[in-house]
């Protein structure tokens, strides 16, 4: 089997203004996740949606590969509204040039995802003929979460909360996972499904480390991967 990979990354990012082209230990953010794909001889074509061109000469700067394309998104298309799977169901056609075969997406605000994972994920979807999507344990009790009343109280998230029944030691709640968007492996022509709704459609969940799966949304998500970084350089 080959693979197309899908790497979106937009201009206007307002929390973190530039994200993506951040600089992040010696290089831009985004080129973590274009280095991923491009070093996996199963993915052939490696394709960069963005809507600028800045963020396209950077890319060039780094990625020194045939595999590398552009997609070029209007303001429109990249707005902050816009949802990726939306824009991917939309333009599959255009994106990938063809119906047939697979395609692997990896957000670039995930920077640890490597080249291992991508091969781990992508024999995944080929044992189980289903598809993939990544995933990370929540680093505290999701079973505790609650939710804010309009009196400054509180109404639990769930009816068995250990806030409500006294089993409150966090060694005795179940284990939660959440998608952590650093890699989704599906088939093109699944996006032409009216029931593919999200990527998790009928998909089966790859389980990396909360390490890798760093996802960077706020400067204080850029700091910890920084230190992150840095100390796997060290290592």
């Amino acid at each position: 089997m080959s693979y197309i990979a899908f790497v979106p990354a937009r201009s206007g990012s307002k929390r973190l203004p530039g994200k993506n082209i951040k600089m992040l230990a010696g290089k831009p953010l985004v080129v973590w996740t274009l280095e991923a794909f491009v070093k996996n001889k199963k993915i052939k074509k490696v394709v960069f949606s963005t809507d600028s061109m800045d963020y396209w000469d950077i890319a060039q700067q780094y990625i020194k590969s045939n595999k590398l394309v552009l997609d070029f998104r209007t303001p429109e298309q990249a707005g902050d509204k816009v949802k990726v799977f939306d824009y991917l169901k939309q333009n599959y056609n255009n994106i990938f040039k063809c119906r047939e075969g697979n395609f692997v997406m990896g957000l670039p605000t995930v920077p640890f995802r490597n080249s291992q994972h991508v091969a781990e994920a992508i024999a995944l979807f080929e044992k189980r003929a289903k598809p993939v999507f990544s995933a990370s344990e929540y680093n505290f009790p999701v079973s505790f979460a609650f939710y804010l009343d309009e009196n400054n109280g509180w109404k639990q998230a769930f009816n068995s909360s250990p806030l409500v029944t006294g089993i409150t030691r966090s060694q005795d709640q179940k284990k939660a996972f959440h998608p952590n968007g650093a890699l989704y492996v599906r088939s093109i022509e699944s996006l032409e499904s009216l029931e593919t709704n999200t990527l998790y459609h009928n998909a089966l969940p790859y389980l990396m480390s909360q390490k890798d799966s760093v996802d960077i949304d706020n400067e204080i998500d850029f700091i910890t991967a920084t230190a992150l970084a840095k100390a796997s350089v060290q290592i």
